[in-house]
């Protein structure tokens, strides 16, 4: 999908603080004569950028089944020519909250030139977005600066545990919250969700060390104020990874007390 090699270059007519930005298409890319216009058209639009800057503007999203289909622009105003490996992007909401992450990897990026605009067609599958879009129009992408813990996966009976919604709230917990600090094992308390028979909890174990860490029983314990109304332990099918966070899903059992509700571990 994106190799840039066969290209045709189209300036944009803008000037950015003295110099010009060249959109470059990618033959390979097959794009349709009417699509540069519509590209030659935004790339006029957006705001300026200042000098060794690398943006990524979002043109437009659709809905494809659960997944998202999304056409964006690289811009780059740095001098020189350079390769990323792998990027983050994460795609916000209009309260700027993040509905999705999509991690690009080598073959999904551009080469990078100086003073460029760069077309790229970016699918987020359904793993990859973690709440339901309400407005296609009001969405932007942006680099994810701020370090966050690796998700550690888990199998798929451990997922299906969560709720779609759970699972959602976990995803975005993860990667809107600091990493644990060095050292350090913490319990994070993501969402609550309650029904007839009892409360269940999605947690995030945090390991801060750089070893393995094995769980093979935490006891912890729902409160509610200062009482304990609930008690339960926690038993991991494998360690938990070091620098990485571990989703769990845990369901107390006959909790009679009314929220807001808080999780802790048994000293």
């Amino acid at each position: 999908m994106l190799g840039f090699r066969k290209r045709k270059q189209i300036d944009t007519g803008k000037s950015e603080e003295g110099r010009q930005l060249t959109l470059v298409f990618d033959d390979e890319m097959g794009i349709p004569k009417e699509d540069e216009y519509v590209f030659r058209y935004h790339a006029k639009r957006l705001p300026m950028l200042r000098d060794n800057q690398l943006s990524i503007e979002l043109l437009n999203a659709e809905p494809l089944g659960d997944d998202l289909s999304i056409v964006a622009l690289f811009r780059n105003t740095l001098p020189g020519s350079f390769e990323i490996k792998e990027l983050t992007v994460l795609l916000l909401d209009a309260n700027n909250l993040p509905v999705g992450r999509k991690v690009l990897g080598r073959a999904e990026l551009p080469d990078f030139e100086p003073w460029t605009s760069k077309p790229v067609y970016l699918d987020f599958f359904e793993d990859e977005l973690f709440a339901d879009i309400e407005s296609y129009d009001a969405l932007r992408l942006v680099f994810q600066m701020n370090p966050s813990d690796k998700l550690q996966p888990v199998s798929p009976t451990e997922e299906a545990k969560f709720s779609k919604e759970a699972w959602q709230h976990v995803m975005r917990t993860n990667i809107s919250t600091p990493p644990v600090g060095e050292d350090e094992f913490n319990l994070l308390l993501v969402s609550v969700e309650e029904n007839e028979t009892g409360v269940t909890v999605a947690l995030l174990l945090r390991n801060g060390y750089t070893r393995s860490l094995a769980v093979s029983n935490l006891p912890v314990e729902l409160v509610s104020g200062d009482t304990v109304v609930g008690f339960t332990s926690v038993r991991l099918e494998e360690p938990v990874q070091g620098k990485q966070a571990y989703p769990v899903s845990v369901t107390f059992d006959e909790v009679q007390a009314d929220g807001p509700f808080t999780v802790r571990v048994r000293q």
